[in-house]
């Protein structure tokens, strides 16, 4: 009896260990978050918008709140021209306000990076929590507690390495259109 408790115990352990560690695994936009934050302070700039090279008639667009937060939102834009004029003219709050601002949010992915540091799938001890938000209406907080959410851990570990890899794109982005601001100067 003694050694089926001592089995379990170890188990647990284990179990918990393997817990810890998937939640301190390194962030993929931990890097590209301090490059756009570093980008932004050196340019004395808090906002950028750029075209998705990726996705035709798709835009990426950051707000930065210098010690606080980063907000960056990937959507489709149904005026593409007017957008285009906006970052041409280098009114990139506009752009980044006018992608917030469409009623229909089909599309859209939002980011809020609390201390503009990449996403974490868990806070550490007395600090905010970033955020996701699919389509205007889905948000996970990733704030460690998925039972709230009604999330299991697996979907909440999933949910969370999908949106830190679309994150980290979306900042490489935003990163390589704030670097030539910088050969501009």
């Amino acid at each position: 009896m003694m050694r089926y408790i001592l089995a379990a115990l170890v188990a647990l352990v284990f179990a918990a260990g393997l817990v810890i560690l998937r939640a301190e695994e390194a962030s993929q936009s931990a890097a590209p978050a301090a490059s756009v934050k570093a980008l932004f302070e050196h340019l004395k700039m808090d906002s950028i918008a750029a075209r998705d090279p990726d996705e035709p008639g798709r835009y990426i667009a950051a707000l930065y709140i210098q010690d606080s937060q980063l907000l960056v939102i990937s959507a489709p834009y149904t005026v593409p021209a007017a957008l285009d004029r906006l970052i041409a003219s280098g009114s990139y709050r506009d752009a980044y306000l006018n992608l917030q601002a469409v009623k229909e949010h089909h599309g859209h992915f939002f980011v809020v990076d609390s201390l503009a540091d990449g996403l974490k799938k868990v806070p550490d001890v007395d600090q905010p929590f970033d955020s996701t938000t699919i389509d205007g209406s889905v948000m996970v907080m990733y704030d460690g507690k998925w039972d709230a959410q009604k999330l299991n851990a697996a979907a909440y570990h999933s949910m969370f390495a999908k949106d830190d890899a679309r994150y980290a794109r979306m900042l490489t982005v935003l990163a390589n259109e704030l670097r030539k601001k910088t050969t501009i100067e």
